[in-house]
């Protein structure tokens, strides 16, 4: 019979993350496994960083990201895999050139991206949901 796992809300400390005015959790461990919502650049105020700004909105975007797995007890190096949503196609290689700022340039996660329509906020340029294996080193 396999092992039961208890599943954990992850919750950043306050002012490091934007709150939570909606039904759903920044993070989920389960095992050694992070689950993490779409994160998108808003700061710890509810407020859009970087309007019209591709690049900066990335880099927020990422921060909340660190912030997220870093609360579960991990780091950037063990991100797994990530789902980019970009309203443009044409960011592309911002995004690119934005993930391995962040990332280093060895060991990238699994990634698929996805153009949409619209997010679910007016201004966002993307989102970014994550998977995370914590304590894996990359």
């Amino acid at each position: 019979m396999a092992e039961s796992r208890t599943k954990k809300i992850v919750k950043p400390p306050e002012g490091s993350i934007h709150p939570l005015p909606w039904p759903y959790s920044h993070g989920v461990l389960v095992g050694d496994t992070l689950y993490l919502a779409g994160q998108v650049a808003l700061d710890e105020e509810l407020r859009l960083i970087g309007p019209g700004d591709f690049r900066e909105q990335a880099r927020q975007t990422w921060r909340n990201i660190q912030t997220v797995v870093e609360s579960a007890g991990g780091s950037l190096a063990d991100v797994v895999r990530v789902t980019t949503y970009l309203v443009d196609l044409s960011h592309l290689e911002t995004l690119h050139e934005v993930r391995r700022e962040f990332l280093g340039e060895a060991g990238f996660p699994a990634a698929t991206v996805v153009e949409a329509k619209a997010l679910g906020l007016p201004g966002l340029l993307l989102e970014v949901e994550a998977t995370a294996v914590i304590g894996t080193g990359g």
